[in-house]
């Protein structure tokens, strides 16, 4: 979720500043993802030519999984052989658009196996490479194996030439330099080789540091134990990692501008209502939670009813005194990032309890390409956007604002009960 927005570039690179804690729900910001900068898409240039064929270098084609051994430098972790990336670039193949492109080098269509990379700095400890590895295990087995994602990892400039190795062959535009304990330019999720590299050779990039990753946002003055800080970088990797999912819709339409015009309420707020029920669902299989009790990590909107009732109480003006939501209308400003402010994630619950999960994170997508997102909703939903709106306001103001939500209105089974994410 998103505090601060900054138009820093005409690529309309996003610079998002973030903190967390589930009491600051109410607001809908700054909870669910945990790093700094956020572009759905880099911009193309608009005088930029369309090539009007691209070849696709041959390689191996996928396999359905991988039992190799890792190759990595000297002292750097390993990477556990279940968490080897397959090949995942499709055959030479000329493409007469820049979409067709795109599809030919697999980007929106998932995978078998790990289609994803983990570098990290030498001196980050092996348990947060073994980490990731088994949240992207979980995450590619709920959405699907999505290539041309990487995740990277710095410390200092001394031991992050990994990453700097990395960053330059997936054609990162930004220095190659740490600054006060972080990448200059980097964030989480960010991208590369979509604007600047023809043909386009584009790249999902999760940038953190390893200190954040210890501490995100406020956790070390608050002196959070270790399991609620894990979980809040668990809730920040699934909701990047959805972006992926969302980008794959898009191909090479740039995710998140007014010219494209998928909105912001959508493009975050679905990112955030799928790690709060992932996670709630989740939490008690993964590794690092194995013993506790749900107390133990409640961060976030994990724990549902309270995240719905934080809502309706803001929605009704009786939240906390700081609570810039008080009273707040939903609606046409929460489409664009510059303006977008508040209820993201909500509206997207209330949008999947009238239709689906499966017309939320699957069919409304499926038709961005084709029909744009608003015909697309229309097509998927039988309601206008403003009708949406108009309904979703009134449904936060009915009853009295310590109303638990309706019954069914968030589901209870595994995700993949009632969403069939596409295959590979």
């Amino acid at each position: 979720m998103i505090r601060y927005i900054t138009l820093l570039t005409v690529t309309l690179l996003l610079t998002v500043a973030c903190s967390g804690g589930a009491d600051t729900e109410t607001a809908e910001v700054a909870t669910s993802a945990p790093t700094a900068t956020l572009t759905p898409t880099q911009a193309t240039p608009t005088s930029t030519p369309t090539p009007s064929a691209y070849e696709v270098p041959a390689l191996p084609p996928p396999t359905p999984t991988s039992t190799s051994t890792p190759v990595t430098p000297s002292g750097l972790p390993q990477v556990p052989a279940s968490c080897v990336p397959i090949p995942t670039q499709m055959a030479s193949t000329e493409a007469s658009t820049v979409a067709e492109h795109y599809r030919n080098i697999g980007y929106n269509k998932p995978f078998y196996g790990m289609a994803q990379e983990i570098v990290v700095a030498s001196d980050v400890p092996q348990e947060v490479v073994d980490e990731w590895c088994e949240i992207q295990r979980n995450l590619n087995e709920t959405i699907g194996s999505y290539n041309r994602y990487i995740m990277l990892i710095t410390t200092d400039n001394e031991h992050s030439q990994a990453v700097f190795n990395k960053l330059k062959e997936v054609h990162w535009y930004g220095p190659l330099r740490i600054e006060n304990g972080r990448l200059v330019d980097a964030g989480c999720l960010t991208g590369s080789g979509d604007w600047n590299v023809t043909p386009p050779d584009p790249y999902g990039l999760c940038i953190m540091d390893y200190e954040f990753i210890q501490y995100p946002h406020d956790t070390k003055e608050w002196d959070s134990p270790k399991p609620k800080r894990q979980a809040i970088i668990y809730h920040g990797w699934a909701h990047e990692y959805f972006h992926r999912y969302q980008r794959a819709y898009h191909l090479d339409l740039n995710m998140g501008t007014e010219e494209v015009g998928t909105p912001a309420w959508w493009i975050e707020g679905a990112a955030i209502i799928f790690p709060n029920i992932w996670l709630k669902n989740n939490w008690q299989d993964l590794s690092a939670f194995r013993g506790l009790s749900f107390s133990d990590v409640d961060v976030e909107g994990i724990d549902l009813d309270r995240w719905y009732r934080d809502m309706k109480r803001a929605a009704h003006g009786v939240s906390h005194q700081d609570d810039r939501c008080n009273g707040y209308v939903f609606g046409p400003a929460e489409e664009r990032y510059e303006t977008m402010r508040c209820f993201l994630g909500m509206a997207n619950a209330y949008l999947a309890y009238l239709t689906s999960y499966q017309t939320l994170w699957v069919d409304i997508p499926m038709d961005i390409y084709k029909l744009g997102f608003e015909n697309s909703f229309q097509k998927h939903t039988n309601m206008t956007l403003q009708e949406f709106y108009d309904q979703f306001n009134a449904f936060l103001r009915q009853g009295d604002p310590n109303d638990p939500p309706p019954a069914g209105f968030f589901p209870e089974v595994p995700i993949s009960e009632y969403v069939n994410f596409p295959s590979p």
